[in-house]
């Protein structure tokens, strides 16, 4: 077959499958045709308007090598350089190959030298990476990125951003390298009635002429509230479904369209209160506050080890006095139940704020008079369990190790449970 008539072919049954996007397709395919042309790329527009699939579709019907990555996902340049490279070699980690990546790349010299010789393989290689506003905070990694032909010596390596909105100050960020923008915009009405219709293979065959006819009402009703495709072609399901209610119960007929027209504008209008199931239904309310309090601690059947209970009492007390008056309050644990010092460092029970990882073991050695604050391995363990159940949270970033902040999530009734068990007299500390 003459392979300009397959490319033509391939364009052909792409832009079926995607109504109303023949012109960003027509620009994709131009741009990722050539390898020799090729510039990083960045495809910017709205959530759910086919960036994402329109991509891939041009890739696939190239036969592009590619790798699609998420930029909140892989949230470290070593691990999206892994999986890039696994993708690229079509490498999946499971049981058989000890669930490894394709190779280790634990720097940026790795990972280039890993894409040369997937370009010398296979020719070409195309690295998709989505959410990529997340890149600006990662400006090292954004800036290797935007340099990859540049240090594999070829413009067989193309990367293409997709993203919900452009970078700021895109030029500067980009240091003035090329980058090709392409905007996917939101669906008018009659492309997205269109793509609706598209749909109407899976109602049942005596059912297509109603969906149909169901369309220009539902666009009608929701394009101006709702432009994520994804919402749009579940709530159109749903609005039809329920409209087609009284034709299942024998009450209307296919043909009565004047009464079926009315019935699916009261539907819309009842779903237009909630796209999406943003607003459940009373009873499923009521079943999921049950269910949550039902999932809710019970502060008396609350089985903590001794070291851990020890640490939520300290962290409920860190979290509720002031820095300045630890002295007054754990230094002197005699005197200060006493002191009128100390008598003004209590706090209202509502008035909380974080605390270090440094105070919190002072003030837990502090409370069982003379304890080690030092944080030997089975203590970490203990807070590791602690964080985890959320009776306590991190507060400080993931990054910060030197400065590890948190505070206490823990309710009043839990943490009086446990002093009580460890015959702790909290009141004591608190403004009761």
């Amino acid at each position: 077959e003459n392979p300009s008539r397959g490319s033509m072919s391939a364009l052909a049954s792409l832009r079926a499958c995607w109504p109303g996007r023949e012109a960003e397709i027509d620009q994709l395919w131009s741009l990722l045709e050539e390898p020799d042309l090729a510039l990083p790329l960045y495809v910017y527009g709205p959530s759910g308007v086919g960036k994402s699939g329109v991509v891939r579709g041009v890739l696939d019907a190239l036969g592009t090598r590619y790798a699609i990555l998420d930029c909140v996902t892989y949230c470290t340049p070593r691990s999206l350089f892994e999986a890039a490279l696994s993708q690229f070699n079509h490498h999946v980690p499971r049981a058989a190959n000890s669930y490894v990546g394709w190779s280790d790349c634990d720097s940026p010299a790795a990972f280039v030298a890993g894409l040369q010789e997937v370009i010398g393989e296979y020719g070409r290689a195309v690295l998709v990476l989505e959410n990529a506003l997340e890149l600006e905070k990662r400006s090292e990694l954004r800036t290797l990125l935007l340099s990859l032909q540049t240090l594999c010596h070829s413009a067989a390596v193309s990367v293409v951003f997709v993203a919900e909105a452009p970078w700021e100050e895109a030029h500067t960020a980009c240091a003035f390298a090329s980058l090709c923008s392409v905007r996917f915009a939101g669906y008018t009405k009659a492309q997205l009635e269109r793509i609706l219709a598209l749909d109407a293979a899976t109602v049942a065959p005596e059912l297509e002429a109603a969906y149909r006819d169901f369309l220009p009402i539902f666009v009608a009703y929701f394009w101006e509230i709702c432009r994520d495709l994804h919402e749009l072609r579940y709530s159109c399901r749903a609005a039809f479904h329920q409209s087609m209610q009284p034709v299942r119960d024998g009450l209307l007929q296919l043909t009565d369209k004047r009464a079926l027209l009315g019935q699916a504008k009261e539907c819309l209008q009842r779903m237009r209160l909630r796209v999406y199931v943003r607003e459940a239904a009373p009873q499923r309310w009521s079943e999921s506050a049950k269910a949550a309090e039902s999932l809710k601690p019970n502060p008396g059947t609350l089985s903590l080890p001794t070291s851990s209970k020890w640490l939520l009492v300290a962290a409920y007390l860190a979290s509720r006095c002031l820095p300045r008056m630890d002295a007054a309050l754990f230094c002197s644990r005699q005197k200060a139940h006493f002191s009128k010092r100390a008598k003004r460092a209590r706090l209202s029970n509502e008035e909380q704020h974080n605390f270090s990882l440094q105070r919190l073991l002072a003030i837990y050695a502090a409370v069982q008079d003379g304890g080690d604050p030092t944080p030997s391995t089975d203590l970490l363990t203990q807070l590791s369990s602690l964080l985890h159940m959320r009776l306590l949270g991190r507060v400080s970033r993931p990054e910060e190790l030197d400065t590890v902040r948190l505070a206490c999530t823990a309710a009043l009734e839990t943490v009086q449970a446990v002093a009580k068990d460890l015959a702790f007299e909290l009141g004591v500390y608190l403004d009761e």
